[in-house]
């Protein structure tokens, strides 16, 4: 993405949030960066575009090899987000992580979190790159009702059908917590 919006000379931050990818722990520059938009989030040029920002809040996620919501974290304290990348390496490899700013007022769906998922495939074919996409898409969404006060429980925060099919509520709201594009997807 980021390469799309700097060849497009825009801002990659007024479309997705504030990231810093951390590749070497605390000791990495991008984590004094960071630290800094964390410290004094009005002061970061592009935390300060929203006064109204609410709470110092993030998402954490490991750089490489996770799927299924492994190791993702949502975090207040800079003292857990510290913790969490300092292990910079699992398994004998080289771990980096993502630190996103939480969207900590989301378009949500019957007071629930939601993600979307669209199917495309890209392929080359004689030095020609064609892309495909499925028109149809859906949404999964989460079992608990949002709550922004609780961060640590991810059956609130995280859509991952991993983390959502071990709630006892899974399936109750639809059918496998998936809304189709063909149903009234009234927000």
């Amino acid at each position: 993405m980021k390469v799309y919006y700097d060849a497009t000379h825009q801002n990659i931050f007024d479309y997705l949030p504030i990231t810093f990818h951390i590749k070497d722990g605390v000791t990495d520059r991008e984590f004094s960066k960071f630290e800094e938009a964390y410290n004094n989030p009005m002061e970061h040029p592009d935390l300060a575009k929203y006064p109204n920002m609410g709470q110092s809040i993030w998402i954490v996620k490991p750089g490489e090899n996770t799927n299924r919501g492994c190791g993702i974290t949502v975090c207040r304290e800079l003292t857990q987000i510290k913790q969490i990348i300092s292990n910079t390496h699992v398994n004998g490899k080289k771990r980096s992580y993502i630190i996103q700013k939480y969207c900590e007022k989301p378009l949500l769906y019957k007071g629930r979190k939601f993600d979307i998922r669209c199917y495309a495939v890209t392929q080359t074919v004689n030095g020609n790159l064609q892309g495909y996409y499925y028109t149809d898409g859906y949404l999964r969404t989460s079992c608990r009702d949002y709550n922004i006060k609780n961060v640590t429980n991810r059956l609130i925060h995280l859509t991952n059908d991993a983390v959502q099919k071990k709630c006892d509520d899974y399936g109750k709201f639809e059918n496998g917590n998936k809304v189709s594009a063909f149903k009234d997807t009234t927000f």
